[in-house]
């Protein structure tokens, strides 16, 4: 006579999840990874998670960042700093849990270079009289060190009145001749919007424009920078890296 025994048995799977990344990460900024690994639902202790940054266009070649233990629920994080070599790129970021094989969905984000741009002109202008605004635009090549950045558009304001768009030569040094037709003292800004993966910069000086042209010229300069790829241009006195 035949006989049976039945046991119900569960399969539990393990899950890794990584928590959304910033729209870009920028070179020399601090980019925060965090995320959670679940063995049947519940946090998976003391076990060793990778994340990794794999090639835009070579998704299966991946470089570790780092290598970072759950704590008690599961949860890890790790702060990185971006290197200024990825600078410039798309890369795809992910975490591993080599022991399972499990790994997160994979985030696709650039990798910016930040930008700084300055701003020369006469001291004093005549009303309608052309005078020349002149500066450069530079990206942080290396952490404190800026190169230039040739063939990008730099646009010329008297505050919100647009004078001019010019084209940065190969040294990223910029120069126009434009003109105020009305006295006062005006804000001046040289303007980079950001293209690709270098973020946009603003300059700005202030201008008082006269009936009569001064018997003299001097001038004065003043250089901004931002970290932050916005539709309008943020003004900061002073390049702070941020960390979080």
């Amino acid at each position: 006579m035949s006989s049976q025994a039945t046991k119900t048995v569960t399969v539990a799977t393990w899950t890794l999840t990584l928590d959304p990344l910033p729209s870009y990460l920028v070179c020399g900024d601090g980019a925060y990874f965090s995320g959670r690994l679940t063995y049947d639902t519940t946090g998976a202790a003391n076990q060793t998670v990778k994340i990794q940054y794999c090639l835009y266009d070579k998704p299966n070649v991946c470089y570790d960042i780092a290598s970072v233990t759950t704590d008690s629920q599961g949860y890890f994080a790790y702060d990185w700093q971006v290197p200024y070599t990825m600078g410039c790129k798309r890369y795809f970021f992910v975490a591993v849990h080599p022991a399972s094989g499990a790994s997160s969905a994979m985030q696709d984000r650039p990798v910016a270079f930040r930008t700084r741009i300055s701003i020369t002109a006469p001291d004093k202008v005549g009303v309608k009289v052309p005078f020349t605004v002149s500066g450069k635009l530079e990206y942080e090549s290396a952490s404190g060190t800026y190169s230039p950045l040739a063939g990008k558009t730099v646009s010329i304001y008297y505050d919100t009145t647009k004078l001019a768009d010019v084209t940065t030569g190969s040294d990223g040094s910029f120069s126009a001749s434009v003109s105020i037709g009305t006295t006062g003292t005006f804000t001046l800004k040289a303007v980079y919007a950001g293209e690709g993966l270098f973020l946009p910069s603003l300059g700005t000086i202030s201008i008082p424009v006269v009936g009569e042209i001064p018997g003299y010229v001097l001038t004065a300069a003043g250089v901004a920078g931002v970290f932050a790829a916005v539709a309008v241009p943020i003004v900061v006195t002073e390049i702070k890296k941020k960390r979080r």
